[in-house]
């Protein structure tokens, strides 16, 4: 079968001045699939996305 992931992240990790704002995130979504990323402020969905 043929891979059918739109987008795949795996151990993303990202810092801002010593802060860490993501720590090994991972996130994969399919063809055809919607998506809420959910989280408090300063989680890292907007960092993620900027990533990806």
């Amino acid at each position: 079968m043929s891979n059918l992931n739109a987008i795949q992240l795996t151990g993303v990790s990202k810092s801002f001045d010593g802060f860490l704002a993501l720590s090994q995130a991972d996130f994969t979504a399919r063809w055809g699939e919607v998506h809420a990323l959910l989280g408090e402020n300063g989680a890292g969905k907007s960092s993620l996305m900027n990533i990806a």
